[in-house]
């Protein structure tokens, strides 16, 4: 008799090449991936082994037909190999970290790109983020950054008509000129300077359809304010994207960040991202005082007290937190998971960004925002828990 794991190795081998026949591309890094987490992780049923298989070898979501199609014919009915293998004894441990979660929708009632496909999977390998679109709104962007960026007095001293200080050395020098007469006096002042922005951009499964715009629209802020801009992206890691986001070209930046990033349309880590983030001493001299922006759908697997935790003390440290979700994007949306419940009042604003038009609309409210009071994101939510809870 044949060894039963042998056979669902060819199996699951036999899987792969039929994708590859059917036309839907899976980089050997993302086969590995799902090699990897397989047998790191066994998939308890055909559900779990579909989100593994959908989460690390899917790239685009035009595939998930054929995708689908191949899967159920392997996996669902019978196919072409021993689809009715056990894939894992039932010995009463833990669920897997691949399967749903309580925050999450059942996998069937998930769309692509609503934040419905948050995991814990992680993945290595890179992505094309595409073309560049809507020029027109990304010049809008470029144009709209400099206006609403928070500023600061800047620690060095300036000439100037008015100030608190007169420029002492100035007249000195001045009256050496003119036989020891003081002729001119001239003052000094500290000229405002924009705070530091730094953005940190969510590039999981969840918001696959999104991150080329999230993307670009960052690579308009660093266009503003070169000097003053820090990028990250996080997944399963945390990767600083500043200097390969900085080339003028916005697809040249592009291709430098997707050669740079492999966790990209990977699993959902955000609460180990953020605390990697101020675990660095560099990074943090980054967020201090700063404008933080955080473009994530905030649907975290497992565990939300390290997200939360991470948020109050970016709050803490930065002038203001601003988190733009696509979910938000609609008017029912309400931060119902218990993560976006219990970190949103760590929050100055709570907006919604899923491309570039929506993105404008959110740095125009961004006045607003900075110059009223903070950790109102709570206030205008009417009430973030979800319907039929008792205070």
């Amino acid at each position: 008799m044949p060894d039963p794991v042998v056979l669902a190795a060819d199996h699951l081998w036999g899987f792969l090449t039929a994708l590859r026949g059917a036309g839907v591309p899976a980089a050997p890094t993302k086969r590995a991936d799902l090699l990897r987490t397989i047998a790191e992780t066994p998939p308890r049923d055909l559900t779990t082994l579909y989100w593994y298989a959908r989460i690390t070898l899917l790239q685009d979501v035009g595939d998930l037909p054929a995708f689908d199609r191949v899967f159920d014919a392997w996996f669902r009915q019978g196919g072409p190999g021993p689809a009715d293998l056990p894939l894992e004894a039932d010995d009463g441990g833990t669920p897997s970290p691949g399967g749903p979660g309580e925050d999450d929708p059942p996998p069937r009632e998930a769309r692509p790109g609503d934040g419905a496909e948050a995991s814990a999977l992680s993945t290595y390998g890179t992505r094309d983020f595409g073309r560049t679109g809507e020029a027109a709104f990304m010049r809008a962007l470029e144009a709209a950054w400099p206006a609403v960026l928070p500023a600061v007095p800047s620690r060095r001293r300036r000439p100037a008509r008015s100030g608190d200080r007169l420029d002492v050395r100035h007249a000195w020098r001045r009256a050496l000129r003119h036989d020891g007469e003081i002729i001119q006096l001239r003052r000094l002042a500290r000229p405002p300077r924009p705070r530091r922005l730094l953005i940190l951009i969510d590039v999981s499964g969840s918001l696959r359809q999104h991150t080329p715009d999230l993307l670009r629209a960052a690579h308009t802020a660093l266009r503003a304010a070169p000097a003053r801009t820090e990028v990250f992206t996080f997944g399963t890691r945390l990767t600083r994207i500043t200097a390969a986001l900085a080339h003028p070209h916005v697809g040249q930046a592009l291709r430098a960040v997707s050669r740079l990033v492999t966790d990209a349309d990977g699993g959902t880590a955000i609460g180990a991202a953020l605390e990697r983030f101020l675990g660095n001493p560099r990074f943090m001299a980054l967020a201090r005082g700063a404008l933080v922006i955080v473009l994530s759908d905030g649907l975290e697997r497992g565990d939300h007290a390290p997200m939360v935790r991470a948020t109050a003390r970016l709050s803490r440290v930065g002038h203001r937190l601003v988190w733009w979700s696509p979910l938000a994007c609609s008017p029912t949306y309400r931060p119902v998971t218990r993560a976006m419940a219990a970190q949103l009042p760590n929050l100055d604003h709570l907006g919604g960004v899923r491309d570039l038009r929506t993105a404008l609309e959110e740095v125009r409210r961004l006045p607003a925002v900075l110059s009223g009071p903070r950790h109102l994101a709570a206030r205008r939510r009417s009430d973030p828990r979800p319907r039929g809870t008792t205070r």
